[in-house]
């Protein structure tokens, strides 16, 4: 007797972020995100972070993703993810230098309070993708 099994997944070309790929992939080898994360040593509501895109996938898990998913790397990570993993704080600092603005005026160009930003510039908080998208459309030279 043969058995035919249909799978529905969503198309490759209506994937937009890491995390979509990264769910799309592990969902086609049949992994849960229970055993996904189990197999990665990494608790199950990173795994789900990563995929719903609030937070960005780490260079060095990516590698380890793609391995695990036998894909190519560059899936699992966008601009988003090397602004980040490069120092942001430094490129922000230079960014901001190079036009002329302190701290406040640089926050107020961006929309953000500037206690977040000075927060941002010391490291202890990071930009979200949607700020960092912002960002990039005012001063296009942080793109990576």
């Amino acid at each position: 007797m043969l058995m035919h099994l249909r799978f529905t997944f969503e198309s490759l070309n209506t994937l937009n972020s890491p995390g979509e790929y990264m769910r799309y992939y592990r969902q086609l080898q049949g992994f849960t995100t229970r055993q996904f994360a189990e197999k990665l040593n990494i608790v199950s509501a990173t795994v789900l972070a990563y995929e719903q895109g609030r937070f960005p996938i780490p260079y060095d898990i990516a590698v380890l993703l793609a391995k695990e998913l036998q894909i190519s790397e560059s899936l699992l990570f966008d601009d988003f993810c090397v602004f980040i993993g490069v120092p942001y704080t430094e490129l922000l600092h230079i960014v901001r230098k190079r036009h002329g603005l302190n701290q406040v005026d640089f926050a107020e160009s961006a929309g953000i309070s500037p206690s977040i930003y000075a927060k941002w510039e010391s490291g202890s908080r990071r930009p979200s993708r949607k700020i960092y998208h912002k960002l990039k459309a005012i001063y296009p030279e942080i793109q990576y």
